[in-house]
């Protein structure tokens, strides 16, 4: 079910981390958002706290694979960071304010990473929001997140990122967290759940009758193709995927069946 105030979450593809190739442009870099908008994708983005309190775009806990610095992000202040540069290029890691201005207007998707202290990420992210052109949403894998905003700010729509969680956790937390289980609970309007897993997911069919299903990280035309029946809108990386998003909009024909299966 689509509601018509947040149908805009399933109207564009959403490109994970922005368009990227971490060659000459890394994922999470101004130059990676910069080419998604002007490419009218929508872009899904991670956001996390520095050692002082400043709102950065970075993926990792760690800052090795990205950066080559060893140690954690939440380590470090924005000024030590800022020494970094990303894979090799003159890229830095952005701010979210940064970003927000990259982003220029295009539909976002906003992760927020799980962390302690919940509410104090939470408002700065809020807080930044308010001032951006265009559609957004909130996400997180943590189900706590999710419900900070149903309590401090019900108008933002917010959904639950998941997966199987299968070698993460064990017991009934991965039960309770790979079923879903919290979504009434934290307010989730949407579902944002891994590709590797969304087919056989029984909870996401269930929440398929009631709210959008996105479905991360699909990664070429092929599995695009495969998965179509399961979500209403997909993240994408590692190919550029043929526009029938925009096709769509417009009225034209699709390569692709939209519907997704009940």
């Amino acid at each position: 079910m689509i509601r018509e105030d947040y149908a805009w979450l399933t109207e564009t593809y959403i490109s994970h981390r922005g368009l990227f190739d971490n060659l000459s442009v890394p994922e999470n870099s101004l130059p990676a958002f910069e080419r998604a908008a002007e490419n009218r994708f929508a872009i899904e983005t991670d956001v996390q706290s520095t050692k002082d309190g400043v709102l950065v775009v970075f993926h990792d806990d760690t800052l090795e694979r990205m950066t080559g610095h060893k140690g954690k992000l939440c380590d470090m202040t924005f000024e030590q960071l800022r020494t970094l540069r990303l894979l090799d290029t003159q890229c830095v890691i952005p701010t979210f304010d940064e970003f927000l201005k990259a982003a220029d207007g295009t539909n976002i998707v906003v992760e927020i990473k799980t962390h302690e202290n919940i509410g104090e990420t939470e408002s700065k992210v809020y807080a930044a929001l308010q001032n951006y052109k265009g559609n957004f949403c909130v996400e997180s894998f943590n189900p706590f997140i999710v419900r900070w905003f149903k309590v401090h700010a019900p108008e933002v729509i917010c959904g639950q990122l998941s997966c199987s969680f299968k070698g993460v956790f064990k017991g009934i937390k991965r039960w309770l967290l790979a079923e879903l289980k919290f979504c009434r609970w934290n307010g989730s309007r949407f579902i944002a759940y891994d590709a590797a897993t969304i087919a056989t997911c029984k909870a996401v069919k269930r929440y398929a009758k009631k709210m959008p299903i996105i479905c991360w990280t699909v990664k070429s035309a092929q599995q695009q193709q495969e998965l179509r029946q399961y979500y209403d809108n997909m993240i994408f990386d590692s190919y550029l995927p043929d526009r029938d998003d925009l096709r769509k909009m417009a009225g034209e024909p699709c390569l692709y069946n939209s519907d997704k299966e009940n």
